[in-house]
């Protein structure tokens, strides 16, 4: 196993830059997610480190290994697709040992890796069967075996959960976990979903217009977000932005002149700047209170034992949206009382940069 190193890689399509400078460390048997919108470059810079992009401009190191000009197939990194790209005309046994019997492997040492593999994947009862024969989550299995009889120094996946239903893609998530637990390769994985990148990552590296916008663990990303744009990215539902501007003694006034109390932060916003005043749906707390405002219940998403209630204050504003446990008890048309803890509140200034709080010094 080794580490990877990017440092400074840019890419161009004729006039179109596509990475503009990314750099990221990803220590020896992380496992680390790079997430963010369709276009952002995050599958450019995933074929970049396999081999199958030249950049245009940085450097690429495996380990101890300059790998930035190397072919794939001297890069020691095995690659699951989006697509599986396995070969229809193959069994499983023989799509999973295709790599090793290229690189002339011993052939009692394919057939170790393979059966061993399979082993780890549970698709024992499969090796015979072809492609055609298996679902699509089976044949995701048979995808990432392929890559583990390789045996690589990085593992890089390519959005491998997208093609399957949502119950399934629940399970591989899972079944993604427990792999790198048992394997412990360094891994890249690129998603689009930051429920995977949650729920997978040691650390995320959002991307966005070919820049990183912030690495971090899921807890930090969270809980302390560089900007708006990472704030609203991650987290389902995403959190609430809503415009003010500070009016001193720690207080902000929100567009429709109410007041709210704001967080100490370092420095402190002046009297009249514009802030955009952050709060995640769960956090907001329902009910009367010294703060409390006053909101109208324009919509409820009904989740089972979880509700997902609009909030609206006066006409042509997004409405606000609290997550909590659903009694049944709120109707649509309900006024209610909300309160917004200070101590939950992310600011942003006019550039939608997070202000830092006093208690992150």
């Amino acid at each position: 196993m080794a580490g990877l190193t990017i440092r400074d890689a840019r890419k161009s399509f004729g006039d179109t830059d596509v990475l503009k400078g990314v750099s990221i460390d990803v220590a020896d048997g992380e496992f680390a997610v790079i997430v963010g919108p369709s276009g952002c470059g995050k599958s450019t810079l995933l074929r970049s480190v396999a081999g199958l992009e030249e950049l245009t401009g940085g450097s690429i190191r495996i380990g101890d290994r300059d790998v930035t000009t190397l072919a794939p197939s001297d890069r020691g990194i095995a690659m699951v697709f989006q697509s599986y790209a396995l070969y229809p005309h193959l069994t499983v046994y023989e799509n999973m040992a295709f790599g090793l019997k290229i690189a002339k492997a011993d052939k009692a040492a394919i057939d170790e890796a393979v059966r061993r593999a399979a082993t780890i994947l549970n698709i024992e009862p499969l090796l015979e069967r072809k492609p055609a024969a298996l679902s699509g989550g089976q044949r995701q299995r048979v995808a990432i075996g392929r890559a583990i009889v390789r045996q690589p120094q990085i593992f890089l996946f390519d959005e491998p959960l997208s093609n399957l239903d949502a119950d399934l893609r629940v399970r591989m998530r899972y079944e993604f976990a427990s792999l790198h637990r048992q394997l412990g390769t360094t891994t890249l994985y690129v998603t689009h979903d930051q429920v995977e990148a949650m729920t997978l990552a040691d650390r995320i590296i959002v991307l966005r217009d070919g820049r990183i916008e912030q690495v971090g663990t899921p807890r930090e990303l969270y809980e302390r977000p560089a900007n708006i744009f990472v704030a609203q990215f991650l987290g389902t539902p995403r959190m609430n932005i809503l415009p003010a501007v500070a009016a001193g003694e720690a207080q902000a006034a929100l567009a429709d002149g109410r007041r709210i109390a704001l967080p100490a932060t370092t420095p402190a916003p002046t009297d009249g700047t514009d802030l955009s005043i952050g709060i995640r749906p769960e956090d907001i707390m329902l009910g009367d209170g010294p703060d409390a405002l006053s909101f109208t219940v324009t919509f409820i998403e009904r989740l089972g034992g979880l509700a997902t209630v609009h909030l609206g204050a006066r006409d042509g504003d997004e409405p606000l949206r609290c997550q909590l446990r659903d009694d049944g008890t709120l109707a649509e048309g309900d006024r209610v009382m909300a309160h917004f803890p200070p101590e939950r509140l992310h600011l942003f200034d006019r550039d939608g940069q997070a202000l830092a709080r006093s208690t992150d010094e």
